[in-house]
Formats: C-alpha cells, sequence, structure tokens
C-alpha cells in the first residue's frame, strides 16, 4: 500500500513537472537591435522631434504566433519608456530626439520570415509623419531599402490592432471573492 502511494505521488510529480515547468524551461526569446535616425524614407526630411513610436506585428499569415515578450521594445535612449499595449502593439513615447535605437524581444523561436511595422510620430501629431514595415528572416532584420524594407504610406495604414487587453474574467471572479470574503469577516465580526 505505502509502495502504491509513493508510486502514485511520484507519478504525479512528473505529470505536473511536464504541464507546469517544462514548457517554461523550454520557452525561448529572441530579438535584435535596430532604430531610426529620424529621416523619412525618401531621406528628404530629417525631424528631429520624434515623441512617439508605435511598434505592430501586423495580422498577416506569416505572423502568426508571434508575440512581443517581456516590454517587447527595450534599451531605448535616455527618458524614452515602452508600454505593451497588447500581444502585437508597443507603445514607445519619451521626450523629442532626432534619432532612436532600441532592442526589440519577441516569445518563442525565430520563424523563417516575419514583418514587423512602426510608425513615427513628431510632437503631438495624430497622423505618423513616416511608417516603415520591415522583413526580418531567420531572426535578423535586412536593413536594404526595398528588399528588407518599405515605406508605408501614413494615410493609407492597415488597420492595426490598438485595443489595450482587457482583464481576464477570472481576474474579476477573484476580486469578487475577496471584497465578498472581507465583507463577510466583518459581519462575523460585528
Amino acid at each position: 500500500m505505502e509502495k502504491n502511494k509513493r508510486y502514485n505521488l511520484t507519478l504525479l510529480a512528473l505529470i505536473g513537472f511536464f504541464l507546469l515547468v517544462a514548457p517554461v524551461i523550454a520557452h525561448a526569446d529572441w530579438g535584435f537591435s535596430m532604430g531610426d535616425d529620424g529621416y523619412n524614407p525618401g531621406r528628404t526630411t530629417h525631424y528631429d522631434n520624434i515623441k512617439k513610436i508605435e511598434f505592430f506585428i501586423p495580422s498577416v499569415p506569416q505572423n502568426a504566433g508571434i508575440t512581443w515578450s517581456g516590454q517587447g521594445v527595450t534599451d531605448l535612449s535616455s527618458g524614452w519608456s515602452a508600454t505593451k499595449i497588447n500581444p502585437a502593439y508597443v507603445l514607445a513615447t519619451g521626450p523629442k530626439v532626432g534619432s532612436l535605437y532600441w532592442d526589440v524581444l519577441f516569445s518563442g523561436t525565430a520563424p523563417s520570415e516575419f514583418r514587423l511595422d512602426y510608425l513615427v510620430y513628431t510632437n503631438n501629431k495624430t497622423k505618423p509623419v513616416y511608417a516603415i514595415s520591415m522583413t526580418i528572416v531567420n531572426g535578423v532584420p535586412n536593413f536594404s531599402q526595398g528588399s528588407g524594407w518599405v515605406a508605408l504610406d501614413p494615410k493609407h495604414l492597415p488597420d492595426y490592432n490598438r485595443n489595450p487587453v482587457p482583464l481576464p474574467p477570472t481576474v474579476w471572479l477573484l476580486g469578487a471573492g475577496l471584497v465578498g470574503a472581507f465583507v463577510f469577516r466583518k459581519k462575523m465580526a460585528g
């Protein structure tokens, strides 16, 4: 009987390890460094007042399953910060700059090819002054215009998802349960 309990406990521990711990250990992130020198794609205008950059993993077939890891965009210039709004959208803001460099981080393993778009804003403009769509091959960006990146028309951009991720219903249930427990305890004590 004791031997059976030990066997069941060992089996349960192994199942728990493979369901909970192994996926975390097997998870790998990847990324690369890049930046923007403040010139529009035609290199006719230099913007020294960049205030905001939006980064998107567009909804296209080759991007299936790709999401940001952690903040998504890190190691920005001084005073700049990035916020992951949803699994496909990161917003970076900061003081006016003429050029900016950053690291991008993604979850999982690098696909053979995927697309990354970023939109550059100046001052308090609501429309980007220019937009870039990059093709990343085997986790490495190609910085050659035409083959590695193309300019997007800021007036005719894809419909990017800018919606924040809502709190899951379990969080609301947990909150309601905690409030209920607090009220019940107060009622029992008083």
